[in-house]
């Protein structure tokens, strides 16, 4: 991890950093609520399912970045791993909102799945969104690379 380094974020000397385990649960939550609540509108088609599941799915996905957090990003206690915020964050930053997006994401859309018993009505929808943001990972990660 070329550019991590392991601290507190308010100790980085006036640099402004980015908290690598914070920006993950972030798009956890955001995944988490978006799959959630498109998933429970494709099922029910009822606006009220789809907000509550907004909302439960956000929860829901917020906690699932706080257990991904710390396996991807693992640091010290009292410490976490940080990047200085420029060009050189994007690799790091995005391998965390990535892998934390796409697995909240997956797993909070199949809880409605599963419980409605409808997961075919959403095996589509999945594909897309996993083809789509690994389409996307490669293109922002690798593609930068191989012109350097």
């Amino acid at each position: 991890m070329l550019g991590v380094q392991y601290g507190r974020p308010e100790d980085s000397s006036g640099d402004r950093v980015v908290d690598l385990a914070a920006s993950l649960r972030f798009a956890a939550l955001v995944a988490g609520a978006i799959s959630c609540a498109v998933a429970l509108w494709i099922i029910k088609q009822n606006v009220l399912w789809a907000a509550a599941a907004l909302v439960i799915g956000g929860i829901t996905g917020f906690c699932i970045g706080l257990v991904l957090g710390p396996l991807i990003f693992s640091a010290a206690p009292e410490s976490v791993a940080i990047v200085k915020l420029g060009p050189g964050a994007l690799a790091e930053t995005l391998k965390g909102t990535l892998i934390g997006a796409v697995i909240s994401g997956l797993v909070v859309a199949a809880v409605p799945a599963g419980l409605f018993g409808q997961s075919s009505k959403l095996m589509l929808l999945a594909g897309i969104g996993c083809a789509s943001v690994h389409s996307l990972g490669l293109r922002l990660l690798i593609l930068p690379r191989v012109h350097d």
